[in-house]
C-alpha cells in the first residue's frame, strides 16, 4: 500500500501501544508545532532531501519530547556495546 504524505515537517507521536508511531506532515512549524502539543508524547522533524520518494533524510527540531530522545538516543550510542547495562537500564 503506497502513500506519499504532502509537507516538509513531520510530527510524529506514540500512544500506550508500543508497536506503533502515528505521524502527519505539515507545511509550517507551528502548525506542527500546535498539532504535536493535543498528542502529548510527540517529536517533530524537518525534511532535509529525498531520493525518489524511497529514501528520506530528517532533522530533529527542537520540539516536543525531542530532549528527552535526545538524550536516550546519546545514552544508546554510548553504551549499545555493553548490552548488560542497557538491559538493565530498561528492564530487558
Amino acid at each position: 500500500m503506497p502513500a506519499i504524505e504532502k509537507g516538509t515537517i513531520k510530527v510524529v507521536w506514540i500512544t500506550k501501544d508500543t508497536k506503533k508511531i502515528y505521524s502527519r506532515m505539515f507545511e509550517d512549524v507551528n502548525k506542527a508545532n500546535r498539532f504535536g502539543e493535543s498528542k502529548k508524547n510527540y517529536l517533530v522533524f524537518k525534511l532535509l532531501w529525498h531520493k525518489k520518494f524511497q529514501f528520506f533524510a530528517w532533522e530533529l527540531l527542537p520540539h516536543g519530547n525531542y530532549k528527552l530522545y535526545q538524550s536516550a538516543l546519546k545514552f544508546y550510542q554510548k553504551y549499545k556495546d555493553e548490552e548488560s547495562v542497557v538491559k538493565k537500564i530498561f528492564g530487558l
